[in-house]
């Protein structure tokens, strides 16, 4: 019997039944963890290799305990445009806290697989996961034992390793990144596209709207892993969504800073547990934008160059 690879990374991987009609498959993927996939998307991935980026989109799934995704011609298409691309520093961390979640007790011993286990760094391949590792070791934050093939055994989180854990729990990882709360209907596309997209850039932040990046079940718990993961919010409250409300008064209780907009015709409508808050009231998008970026120049700062 021929061995079935995974058709994103092309590791060795088993079948998972997908009781619908042949329209779909599973894969065990020993790199990128367990997904279903379409025939179609099945076939623009043979053809146009997506990289090992959607491998650790996969693997995140596995790693935070979420449904297995179902990778759709519409997701694929929607993961290749908006995955992010992940600095030295912010895959140090990234891996750091993988690490973390897989010591039982301070001072346990962890055990990673180079060929396998570099999609939880965001890694390229085992070589970035091994220099990634020796990066770490080289702060001070782990340590070692030797490598055994592929098989790294016996690493070790150290006091400095725990310090910024701690220090850094409930701070942001990617110091770039502007979650954007907002209505998803269609009569405001302009409102994000030409306002609020163009503000956070011009900021020198890069903006992330959930429903920009594909998501299956769970949405809950995509939407408070991106927050935690976010320097500020902005909230925009027209059309009074409650889950604008929810996610900004998440991001308060993790005292990230939230930012408050409201269209002019929607302004009487504004709940009155956040009247107390300033609201950015616009009337054009062009308007939002311009008194957006003002803000968020003024409460935030205009980023030039900052580390995790």
């Amino acid at each position: 019997m021929p061995d079935i690879q995974c058709p994103i990374c092309t590791s060795n991987a088993e079948l998972i039944r997908a009781n619908d009609y042949g329209r779909k498959k599973g894969y065990k993927c020993p790199v990128c963890g367990p997904y279903f996939i379409t025939s179609t998307a099945e076939a623009e991935v043979q053809n146009k290799p997506p990289g090992p980026r959607l491998s650790a989109w996969v693997r995140e799934y596995k790693e935070n305990n979420v449904t297995t995704p179902e990778i759709t011609s519409y997701v694929l298409e929607t993961v290749v445009k908006n995955l992010p691309t992940r600095s030295p520093l912010e895959k140090q961390v990234i891996l750091l806290r993988a690490i973390e979640r897989r010591t039982s007790y301070p001072g346990a011993k962890v055990s990673l697989n180079l060929n396998c286990d570099y999609p939880l760094a965001w890694a390229s391949n085992s070589d970035e996961l091994r220099y990634l590792l020796d990066s770490l070791e080289k702060r001070g934050f782990i340590e070692q034992a030797k490598t055994l093939g592929n098989l790294i055994q016996n690493s070790v989180i150290l006091t400095a390793g725990w310090d910024y854990l701690d220090k850094h729990a409930a701070s942001p990882v990617f110091t770039n990144q502007a979650f954007v709360a907002m209505s998803f209907d269609k009569v405001l596309d302009l409102a994000w596209e030409n306002g609020i997209k163009p503000a956070i850039e011009r900021a020198g932040y890069k903006p992330h709207r959930v429903d920009k990046e594909p998501h299956i079940d769970r949405i809950d718990a995509k939407i408070i892993a991106d927050i935690k993961d976010s320097r500020f919010v902005i909230a925009d409250v027209t059309q009074q969504k409650r889950g604008v409300y929810f996610e900004a008064g998440f991001a308060l209780g993790l005292k990230l800073p939230v930012i408050w907009s409201v269209r002019a015709d929607d302004l009487d409508n504004v709940h009155f547990d956040t009247r107390q808050y300033n609201h950015i009231v616009w009337e054009t998008p062009e308007d939002l934008q311009e008194k957006l970026y003002n803000v968020i120049c003024a409460v935030i700062g205009r980023r030039s160059q900052e580390k995790p």
